[in-house]
């Protein structure tokens, strides 16, 4: 009723379709905005490179996502501030794929200047040569013009055999190049697997590394899961390996690792992979062996290594130590991960040493 009193002269029929004209117009350009601005989200997706190395996965999906947004959006305060959190990383996308583009750009631009500078040193040699033929051609143009066919004869003779000398020489040349660059590309190849070696390779013991066990491992089991081929593992650990170095020195400490890793070597076959775990602690993979061959190894080892003495300096001295390891095996089951094999073996570790160390003890699959 008080609206009624306020509004003495209600909207005739006039005002009241102008009203709904302006309504419609006012929702066809909402229309006419939101299709629009779905275009341009469209057309941001399939500005976006594929590119695994700038997410640009992920970037198309939080712009489908803006997109759905605007679709559906019943809250304009909710959308504006979803699109205004999502503005920064649109402007970081586009800023690092402009700039991967740009590294791109220069990169091919260095490929295109060496091919040039190599392209311009072949045609220069190669100007040089076509010019000396060319030379030896008009040569034996001249000759033609010889009124004596004797003369002509020998002159030919002469002219071939210096274009025959051009042309060999012009090969040596190019053989030259071949082998120079075949011997570059033979030594970077040296020092790139002297490098890839040195980086697998423990420096102490010449034995493989930690790294390299991982990797190996890690390329056993995928084999292994397409052959059902077995194999084993042993993690070996000297026993009281503190005590030997607080008696004798870390050099003779250092010796000692040096020796065992010797011993095991001598003592496997050579598709067998040995590498040092870390500090005084090896892992032996034995190719094919099941779990009592396995077992079997690693007791003959544990013997071998307590049968012998290791003499503690190179003078004649009848000072000697004797060492004992302690090994735990364990073998290869379907579905195990690198972790889950190693532990198992190093459990079986454990307990041997909680058992009085030197001896074997194995946990089965």
């Amino acid at each position: 009723m008080k609206l009624l009193k306020r509004s003495p002269n209600p909207p005739d029929e006039a005002d009241l379709q102008k009203l709904a004209e302006r309504a419609a117009l006012n929702q066809e350009k909402c229309d006419v905005y939101l299709r629009s601005i779905t275009a341009l989200l469209h057309y941001l997706q399939a500005f976006a490179l594929d590119i695994e190395e700038i997410q640009s996965a992920r970037f198309k999906e939080e712009v489908q996502e803006l997109n759905e947004q605007f679709r559906d959006a019943d809250r304009p305060k909710r959308l504006e501030l979803d699109f205004e959190n999502k503005k920064p990383r649109i402007e970081s996308f586009i800023e690092h794929q402009h700039s991967y583009l740009k590294d791109r750009e220069k990169e091919l631009r260095d490929i295109i200047d060496l091919l040039t500078k190599a392209l311009a040193n072949l045609n220069v040699e190669n100007r040089e040569f076509y010019q000396r033929i060319n030379q030896q051609g008009e040569k034996i143009i001249e000759i033609s013009g010889l009124d004596d066919i004797k003369k002509i004869k020998n002159a030919l003779k002469i002219e071939v055999e210096q274009m025959r000398e051009i042309v060999n020489l012009k090969q040596d040349q190019e053989k030259r190049q071949i082998r120079h660059l075949a011997s570059q590309v033979n030594s970077l190849q040296t020092e790139l697997e002297n490098a890839k070696a040195k980086a697998m390779t423990d420096g102490l013991t010449g034995v493989y590394n930690r790294q390299a066990l991982d990797d190996y491992l890690e390329e056993k089991i995928e084999r292994s899961r397409e052959t059902g081929a077995d194999f084993s593992i042993l993690m070996i650990d000297i026993d009281n390996f503190k005590q030997i170095n607080d008696k004798y020195g870390h050099v003779i400490g250092d010796r000692v690792l040096v020796a065992l890793a010797q011993k095991c070597r001598g003592l496997i076959r050579g598709e067998d992979f040995i590498a040092r775990y870390g500090g005084e602690e090896f892992t032996l993979l034995l190719e094919g062996a099941s779990y009592r061959h396995a077992i079997k190894k690693a007791e003959q080892i544990c013997a071998t290594i307590a049968s012998v003495r290791y003499a503690t300096s190179e003078s004649q001295s009848d000072d000697y130590l004797s060492l004992t390891v302690s090994i735990g095996v364990s073998q290869y089951k379907k579905g195990d991960t690198c972790q889950a094999l190693i532990q198992r073996a190093d459990q079986a570790l454990y307990e041997a040493k909680h058992k009085g160390k030197n001896r074997v003890i194995g946990r089965k699959p």
